[in-house]
Formats: C-alpha cells, sequence, structure tokens
C-alpha cells in the first residue's frame, strides 16, 4: 500500500520542483495561494440566490394531504426521457445535476446540486445506493448543504460540489469527508471562488471550512466567470488532496491544478502557483479547450479526464458531448504533456434501443467518474463508469429539468 500510494503522489503532482506540502511548510500561503487565476470559460445555469442556515443531512419529510406518503421531489411534472442510463428520478421544479460519486464498502454515494422546494434556491443533496440484482437502487434524498445565510458571505449561492474521504482535523474534531464547491453571492455566472466543508458522516452535518474561500477569484477578474467545477483526489488516504479546477475570463479559459495539504484545516497549506493542465492529445472540442472536467486517478498513477464538449446553441446552453482521455502520472503537473482520447460520448451513445420513440439525451454536460471513496479507479479496471448531466432542451423550465445518467466506457475503445 505504501508503494502504491508513493506512486499517487507522484502522479498528483506532489513532488514538481518547488513544491514542499510533502514537509508541510506552513509558510506557504494558506488561504491566498501564489498565482493569479484568471476566470472565464462557460457560463453555467445559474439559480436564485440561496439563503438559511445550514442544515445536517437527514430524510426529507414527505408532503401531500391526506396520508400521501410521496416525497414533494416526486410530485408534479415529470421529466422526459429522451436516453439510457437515468440514474434516480425527480420531477421538474427540482434539479439533479453536477454529481460526486464514490463507493465505499459495498455502498454508492451521490452528491449533487439540486432543490429542496420546487424551483427554489440550489441547494446540495446525497442519496446513498444500494446493488441490487446488479442494478444501482437509490434510496431517500437527504439535503446536506444549503447557501450561507450571511448577506456578506461569499457562498450564498453554491455548485458543482465534489466528495473523497480522508482524515481532516478542525477545532480539536476529526472529519472523514472534504467537500471543495464553488460558490458567489448572488447566482449569477460571475466572481466564482472555490470553498471547503467538511463532514464525518456523508448525510452531514457538514461544517464550512472558515469564512472565506480556499481560492479566490482575484478582484481585477470579478466580471468574469471565476472559479469552478473543482474535483478532488486523495492522494494518501489522509489530507493531502489533488485539485483540480476550472478557470475562465472573457478571452481565456481552462483547467488547473493544485496541491492542497487540508490535513490540519486551521492550517491549510496550498501549493503556490498552479500549473495549467495540457489540452493537447483533446480532440473532442473545436475550439481545443478542456474546461468542467471530471478527473480521476487509477492506483498506478495513470490520469483519466473526462472532458465537457462545445455547448448547445438551445437553453439552457449545456454541452451536447464529453471527451474521455488518459494520460501519464506527470500531465497534471506538465503544461507540455499530452492525453490519448479514449472516447466521445454523445447523444448517439445514449439512444435506448429498446425504445424506437429513443433519439438519446440532447445535452451530456458536467462528466464525473465513479471512484472510490478517495478519488481512484482500478489500475486493472476495463471500464470507466462516468456520471453526466443532462436537460430537457428547449422547454420553458429547461433549467429545472436536470438529471443524472450513467454510462460506461470501456478503456480499449
Amino acid at each position: 500500500m505504501k508503494k502504491t500510494r508513493i506512486i499517487l503522489l507522484v502522479a498528483c503532482g506532489l513532488l514538481l520542483s518547488g513544491c514542499n506540502i510533502l514537509a508541510g511548510n506552513t509558510d506557504t500561503p494558506q488561504d491566498q495561494p501564489g498565482g493569479e487565476d484568471k476566470p472565464g470559460g462557460e457560463d453555467k445555469p445559474g439559480g436564485d440566490t440561496p439563503g438559511g442556515e445550514d442544515q445536517p443531512g437527514g430524510e426529507d419529510q414527505p408532503g401531500g394531504e391526506g396520508g400521501d406518503t410521496t416525497p414533494i421531489y416526486e410530485k408534479g411534472e415529470k421529466k422526459d426521457v429522451n436516453g439510457t442510463g437515468l440514474m434516480f428520478f425527480e420531477t421538474v421544479g427540482f434539479n439533479t445535476k453536477d454529481a460526486s460519486v464514490f463507493e465505499e464498502n459495498g455502498e454508492r454515494y451521490v452528491i449533487y446540486a439540486g432543490q429542496e422546494e420546487a424551483k427554489g434556491d440550489q441547494v446540495f443533496a446525497a442519496r446513498k445506493g444500494t446493488l441490487v440484482d446488479g442494478k444501482w437502487v437509490y434510496g431517500e434524498k437527504h439535503i446536506i448543504l444549503k447557501g450561507a445565510a450571511d448577506e456578506d458571505a461569499w457562498d450564498q449561492y453554491i455548485a458543482q460540489p465534489s466528495v473523497v474521504k480522508g482524515q481532516f482535523a478542525l477545532q480539536d474534531e476529526m472529519y472523514n469527508y472534504i467537500m471543495a464547491y464553488q460558490g458567489n453571492e448572488d447566482g449569477s455566472n460571475y466572481n466564482y471562488h472555490i470553498g471547503l466543508a467538511v463532514a464525518k458522516d456523508v448525510f452531514g452535518p457538514w461544517v464550512r471550512v472558515g469564512d472565506e474561500p480556499l481560492i479566490e477569484n482575484p478582484e481585477i477578474y470579478e466580471s468574469s466567470y471565476g472559479l469552478g467545477s473543482p474535483n478532488l483526489v486523495n492522494c494518501n488516504e489522509g489530507g493531502v488532496l489533488s485539485l483540480s479546477y476550472s478557470f475562465g475570463e472573457t478571452q481565456l479559459s481552462g483547467e488547473r491544478h493544485r496541491m492542497v495539504d487540508a490535513s490540519d484545516l486551521t492550517d491549510i497549506v496550498v501549493e503556490p502557483g498552479y500549473t495549467e493542465i495540457p489540452t493537447a492529445g483533446l480532440v473532442g472540442r473545436d475550439d481545443g479547450i478542456i474546461t468542467n472536467a471530471g478527473v480521476a486517478v487509477n492506483t498506478n498513477g495513470t490520469i483519466y479526464v473526462a472532458n465537457d464538449g462545445m455547448t448547445s446553441r438551445n437553453a439552457p446552453g449545456n454541452a451536447t458531448s464529453f471527451e474521455v482521455a488518459v494520460g501519464g502520472a506527470d500531465i497534471l503537473g506538465s503544461a507540455t504533456a499530452e492525453w490519448t482520447s479514449i472516447k466521445k460520448v454523445t447523444g448517439m451513445d445514449t439512444i435506448d434501443m429498446d425504445d424506437p420513440d429513443s433519439l438519446g439525451w440532447d445535452e451530456l454536460c458536467s462528466p464525473a467518474f465513479v471512484t472510490d471513496e478517495y478519488g481512484m479507479v482500478a489500475a486493472d479496471a476495463t471500464t470507466l463508469n462516468i456520471v453526466y448531466t443532462t436537460f430537457n432542451e428547449g422547454v420553458m423550465d429547461a433549467k429545472y429539468t436536470g438529471q443524472l445518467c450513467e454510462i460506461e466506457v470501456a478503456l480499449n475503445d
């Protein structure tokens, strides 16, 4: 195990020249890492500015009168089902989107962005999946984190959660899970930052780490998209994390990577500067950009990426495909390394052959790998499972039709 983890530390970029996180150098700026992040990239649909205090996870109370026990998120207008792979069902007004998915002890956990009330403020929810006759069956929806209630908080609106397991100390308490997420003050498409929260259990309660972002969008770029779509991998099953994230401003966008030692959450060590993740070898986009990407590491150090494709011209304007690619152990720490494309996944890959009316999903965006609890996939894996978001294009309430779907991609494609 120790040898494997050393390989992973190298793969995650910890041993890059000038990076001293292994030594736990607390002189490294903690909340203001070196290097300016230039925002930009593709806008994602926003939402109303959320409010309310953080509430621990728990089971949603069913709504309805006269003994109706149907949960509120299963009432109302059904979303269109145009393709395969739908994970679970919620009605129009309740998004299921932008998921982080991992398996632990034979169970699966899905953490995603959605609503507590129909067309309400965006919150983070979680469900646990159990494998029944070869199929994942998902339990009740738990609300695990809401936008900050403080009107001066940087994360009154929250989006794009990424969760891994580890060991994290905060004020004499040890926490088992850490979440990176993006947030801003108003749910607009501008000035996103990246922050952290921790919990002892996936269903909460989740505790925000500090009052400031982990990585702040520089003020000079506050009129652009900023920083978002964080993706975590735990490199040592402790507190050493690989963090990749999107940046975007009007003329420039892409993915960046840096290491974070979050073992002591009162003294977080962030790698000074960042490395821009290369785009060479990716063929899934005409513009050659990498953005809103999912990242996973296998236990031999190989890096996988799932990159959003070109955006749709129809509402709500999300990607219509994503590309899966593989890179060597050095690719997160090199701006010149190259990816090898495995497959471009499009709506054609999601057509239900048993349904003559199925045309496949119109939109496929925000891809995320299904991993173990540390963000890893097995070295001998022959397939990768990827969860993505789709919307019902061109309808009035498209913003609230997000659905999570899963597809399996063979590594020999």
